[in-house]
């Protein structure tokens, strides 16, 4: 379907899989996360490094905190980096989203149809920005906690991206547009 940018500024692409009068699944790919990978394993392999060197050289004992903090954090990170997020809608049935990480973990969520109001894009504060997101509204009493659920909450596309898959959800699920 085309190269979009996330609220961030980050390049994705989104593909349009499968497509049929009661199945949509779409994909939001992260192409920079190799990247983004390689640049935390770098961070982390570095402060590593000086953190050898001091040791080696100069005995520090109290300063390894100092440097055991950042190499958590940025480990921490590279194992958060976002490879893709799909959304695999099936008309009469549920609302599938899976967000795939670059290590391999893949998470899922399904929302059943039934208790689908509304996908809405709405407009949120986010790091001291306002940005666009897909939102699912729910009803029922499974979903009395959380009765909004964020899609593609991960990657953040832009608003150019978050309407052409608003209309692609709507031409499937036949919502008519208020």
């Amino acid at each position: 379907m085309g190269i979009f940018w996330t609220s961030a500024g980050k390049q994705i692409q989104i593909k349009l899989v499968h497509k049929s009068a009661n199945v949509l699944h779409l994909s939001v790919e992260n192409t920079k996360a190799d990247e983004e990978r390689r640049r935390m394993l770098l961070f982390v392999l570095g402060t590593l490094f000086c953190f050898s060197v001091c040791v080696l050289l100069f005995r520090l004992s109290t300063g390894h905190a100092v440097f055991l903090l950042p190499t958590f954090i940025f480990g921490y990170l590279y194992s958060n980096v976002i490879k893709s997020e799909q959304l695999v809608l099936v008309k009469d049935f549920a609302l599938q989203c899976s967000t795939a990480y670059a290590n391999g973990t893949v998470r899922n969520s399904l929302i059943p149809i039934e208790y689908i109001q509304d996908i809405i894009i709405n407009e949120v504060f986010y790091n001291l920005k306002v940005i666009f997101v897909l939102q699912v509204l729910t009803k029922g009493n499974l979903f009395r906690r959380k009765p909004i659920i964020t899609l593609l909450q991960h990657l953040k596309p832009g608003l150019s991206c978050l309407k052409l898959i608003f209309e692609e959800i709507h031409s499937v699920l036949e919502i008519e547009d208020c």
